[in-house]
This record gives C-alpha cells, structure tokens and sequence, in this order.
C-alpha cells in the first residue's frame, strides 16, 4: 500500500514546490540532494540512492522530487517512485539502482499513488491527476485510460487496491467521489459521495471489507462491508483541533494499528479506525507541519514521523521520540519502512519554493 503525501496535498504541492531536475546534482550527495534516501539503522545515518540505469550509461535521480514510494507486497526488492514533475521510477534491486518505463504517460508528469496487485506482481497501477494507469506486464506496456476524469474542474486524489481480491479498487477525488471497480479497472461504480475531497484511501490489512477514506475537511469515512455502506466519523474529532483534515494513513502488516496524519498531527487506532487516540508530538502542528509518518509494520510501537527540516522516531508508541536532521535541505515528503527488513527506512524529499 502507497505510503505517500496524501494524493490531494500532493496535488497542492505542485503551486508550492519548485520544479524538480531530473538529472541535477553531481553523483556525490550533498546537502541539497534530492531523490531517495536510504537509513540501514532506523534513521541514525542516511545514504542518497541515486543511481539511474540508461542505455546512454548510468545517470542519477538526485534531482527529483518524490510524492510516492510504493513496495512490492510480494517482492520487497521491487519498489515504485512516484514523483512531481518526471513520472514514475523503479527498482530491482531494493533500491540500488533505479529505471524508468518506456511509456510516455507512465515516465512524465505528476504520480499521486501507485498500487501494486498482491497476487500478481506484473500487475499494477498508477494514478495520475487526470487519469489511471494499468499495466499487466510489468510496466513493458500500460493501458493509460483504466478511468479517465474528463471534468476539466476535478482531479484524481486517492488510489486503493483490496488485498484479499485485487480486481476490487477504489478512487477517489476533489469532488468528494468514492469510486469502485470490480473488474480490475475495467468498469466504475460510484459506492459514496463525501462532503469533502478525497485525500486518501486505505483498505484495512486485517479485514479489507473496513475501507477508510479520509478527507480534506470532514474527517473520515468508514465502511466496514467493502463499501455497500458508509458511516461519516466527523463527530469523533470534535475535540482535537484539524484532525477532521486528513492526509493520510499507514498501518501494521496485520493491520493492528492504524497510524493518522491530520491536520492536528498523529494519532492511532487499534480498532481499524472505529476510534482513535493522539499520539504527544515534539513539535506542534499548529506551527510546525507533519509532512510524512509511517509505522512499522511488525511493531506497532515504532513510529516514525519528518517536518520540512528533522526526523523523528519512537520506539514507544510516542511516549518518546529521537531527533535528527533531515540528511538534505529539502523538506521531507514521504518515509517508507521497508516490510523486508524493518530497521531500514526509505526518505523522499521536495524542494520548496522559497
């Protein structure tokens, strides 16, 4: 499942962040570098992994801007970068060296989110604003109109595959449309229409008929019967200020805990996200923005979360929390702990306009 900048806040980030070089920086990172960083001790130290293989000899990625990182559920050596400006990446070889397909739509412009089937590993797909990408031969060939938003006013935001059968997805959008497919992306149904825009969608790891789908304003959505029926949970947020502004979500392998970054900044669920708690940050969200969290997906209390400028981690669930420097100058935008070996985290950035 895509551990990313919620889709809508990625759609947002391109009025505010600045273009991306696709092969800028030298091959030596330095504290600018952008692209993809790489932790083998759960964020103590960090390494640039920039190398881009090319028939014209190898190039690098140290310039890009990432939104996405998507694992392979079935290959944790397979991994997808999506990024602002140049499309989409990916790696054999757990993140060592990195490619690009072919295909026009796939290597160009914004990728919100991409969604590998768990049962199939040449079968995956990539949203786009304006439409969905769906390839069955491993990126070789794509059909670049799975769906296709042809109202000029709305763009695509969110991107979900149900685990247990990976023909069911689901989109969402700034309308506030809830869109499924039983067909692999053949056909669309529209399931909820929700007060807000879509800025994310999750498909519970331990009953994929529980779907949460967060919003821009109006906190959640919950179904718990694969989306015939939806239960508004605005009201469980009262309380704590912003939460009702969802950005995303990431959860354990078993599906646990439910970690939430909001407007308020984090808090967790460990009912699939009937309720949730707050977790006590270092910093405060009213001044100081979450960009990107992830939990571990074999230990619930381990907990990782990166501003524009400092990673933070905790081993307790958030009672504690360590410090350190972001290892470049741009702001952080998506931490991924890789599933094959938990002590390794992935770190992408963006350079923000100043």
């Amino acid at each position: 499942m895509s551990k990313s900048l919620s889709s809508f806040a990625a759609v947002s980030l391109l009025m505010v962040v600045g273009a991306g070089c696709l092969l800028g920086g030298s091959k030596t990172p330095t504290a600018a570098t952008g692209g993809l960083w790489v932790s083998e001790a759960a964020g103590e130290s960090w390494a640039a992994k920039s190398t881009l293989l090319s028939a014209a000899g190898n190039a690098s990625i140290n310039g890009l801007d990432i939104l996405t990182i998507e694992q392979d559920p079935s290959d944790a050596s397979v991994m997808y970068l999506g990024t602002k400006t140049s499309g989409l990446f990916y790696t054999l070889d757990g993140g060592e060296s990195w490619q690009r397909p072919e295909d026009k739509a796939a290597s160009s412009g914004t990728i919100l989110a991409v969604e590998v089937d768990p049962k199939n590993v040449c079968t995956y797909f990539v949203l786009k604003a304006d439409r969905l990408l769906k390839t069955t031969t491993c990126g070789r060939e794509f059909d670049n109109e799975a769906y296709v938003e042809t109202r000029a006013e709305e763009a695509l935001t969110a991107l979900a595959i149900d685990w247990y059968n990976p023909n069911t997805l689901l989109l969402g959008t700034t309308r506030g449309d809830v869109l499924r497919s039983l067909d692999g992306g053949a056909t669309w149904t529209a399931v909820d229409r929700v007060d807000s825009d879509v800025t994310t969608i999750s498909v519970s790891n331990a009953d994929s008929r529980i779907v949460l789908v967060g919003t821009k304003s109006r906190g959640i959505y919950r179904t718990t019967d694969g989306g015939t029926t939806w239960t508004e949970m605005k009201k469980e947020f009262d309380e704590f200020e912003k939460a009702k502004n969802v950005y995303s979500f990431s959860q354990t392998k078993d599906g646990s805990r439910f970690l939430m970054r909001s407007g308020y900044g984090l808090m967790y669920s460990d009912d699939s996200g009937a309720s949730w708690n707050p977790i006590a940050l270092v910093t405060d969200s009213a001044e100081v923005a979450v960009r990107t969290a992830d939990i571990s997906p074999t230990n619930k209390d381990e907990i990782y979360y990166a501003t524009d400028t400092t990673f933070y981690a905790s081993t307790s669930g958030g009672k504690a929390w360590s410090t350190a420097n972001l290892p470049s100058t741009r702001a952080a935008s998506v931490i991924h702990v890789d599933a094959g070996n938990t002590a390794r985290l992935f770190l992408g950035v963006v350079a923000l306009e100043k």
